[in-house]
């Protein structure tokens, strides 16, 4: 029988006070019992190639270890994600939930909704601007991967070049879009270092329809082109098409192979470019991981209080985390560990919560095939249950 949330608070508070020493510190040996426990996953959308994988992570890990997850469709409109947040603030069987915010800011009155109901919020993949509602939120660090991928380019451009210099076609992705403000931003930052580099920037409003048409004229154009980069997965996909239309898709090694690189992989285009030596590199995120590890924490706060958190400065490893499941009906298991080792940043003056850190992922012809990656994952589920 389910226990009222009010009482089960009094429970688990008086418990801890008299198990755990007043040193601050909980004891996270004890494994985490969520049978009882009903918890909200909220992606932008769902029957989308990129948030259901998103979704099924911590619905796969919640639901092995005897959860119930709910799971709606907010179709990509904040109008309708606070409804749905709303609602659920007035469904006394919720114990917290897991969103990815939409629209930033524009989603908090249905967080702060729910936190006034006394339902824990947890934000993971993408922040909500200032938002001490939020416990803390899980995500990858965009800056830090685009700066990355850049820095790469530039060591292949040396190869190619004998030195850091040639010209680059950037596909800017949408420029009202801040993560792909971000993404664009650290990559330039890097590319600017070098005045041999130039830059042809533009942006696609993150359509592979404008990524095609944009690059293929420029490629058309422009006396030579010794790289194309992209921010994003569907400006990324019409940057490759680009290459093929115009017949300049060569393999790596080829004396006229263009330098091709870029955020996300997908299971159409980018991979089959990536195996077949088109595509550099991609940099993706961990994406089975996400809300399998805001689940984990989320559920460990509920049992435990807010010291069953981790703190600034925590560096997290895989085997720190048992989140590791079978894929049902599928011989395989998720999330990989590539998400590791995540570190816990202090961003209570920006955000208002903490930020657990993962690691980005490099995918190239060595672990473009791994099964588990998620862009091939999403061609192996026919039903995710949601």
């Amino acid at each position: 029988m389910k226990i009222k949330r009010s009482v089960l608070l009094v429970v688990l508070v008086c418990t801890f006070l008299s198990i755990v020493p007043l040193t601050g510190y909980a004891d996270s040996s004890q494994p985490i019992q969520i049978e009882d426990m009903t918890i909200g996953i909220l992606p932008f959308h769902t029957g989308c190639l990129w948030w259901d994988p998103f979704t099924a992570g911590g619905k796969w890990y919640l639901e092995a270890q005897g959860a119930k997850v709910m799971v709606q469709n907010a179709q990509w409109d904040t109008k309708r994600y606070n409804t749905i947040l709303l609602a659920w603030a007035r469904d006394a069987e919720l114990d917290g939930v897991i969103a990815a915010p939409l629209g930033g800011e524009e989603i908090l009155p249905g967080v702060r909704a729910l936190v006034k109901a006394g339902i824990p919020v947890a934000f993971a993949n993408n922040e909500a601007g200032y938002a001490p509602e939020a416990l803390f939120s899980v995500k990858y660090d965009s800056e830090a991967a685009c700066a990355g991928l850049a820095e790469r380019v530039v060591e292949m451009l040396i190869e190619k070049n004998g030195s850091p210099k040639g010209t680059i076609i950037l596909g800017l992705g949408d420029s009202r879009a801040p993560e792909h403000i971000e993404r664009s931003e650290a990559i330039i930052s890097v590319f600017e270092q070098y005045p041999e580099i130039e830059i042809r920037s533009f942006d696609t409003g993150m359509t592979a329809e404008k990524g095609t048409t944009r690059t293929a004229t420029l490629l058309r154009t422009l006396p030579q082109t010794d790289a194309v980069i992209s921010v994003g997965m569907l400006e990324f996909i019409g940057m490759v098409n680009a290459l093929k239309r115009e017949n300049m898709a060569y393999p790596a090694g080829h004396e006229k192979h263009i330098i091709c690189a870029g955020v996300d992989t997908a299971p159409d285009v980018i991979n089959d470019a990536i195996r077949e030596g088109i595509v550099d590199f991609a940099v993706d995120q961990p994406v089975l991981a996400y809300s399998a590890i805001t689940g984990y924490y989320l559920a460990k706060y509920l049992q435990e209080g807010e010291a069953a958190l981790p703190k600034p400065g925590d560096i997290i490893n895989a085997e720190d985390l048992n989140i590791e499941v079978k894929i049902p009906g599928m011989d395989l298991i998720t999330p990989p560990t590539n998400w590791a080792p995540a570190e816990v940043i202090d961003t209570t003056e920006e955000f208002g919560h903490i930020w657990i850190k993962t690691n980005y992922v490099i995918v190239d012809k060595t672990n473009v095939d791994d099964p588990v990656l998620w862009s091939n994952i999403t061609t192996k589920v026919a039903d995710y249950g949601f």
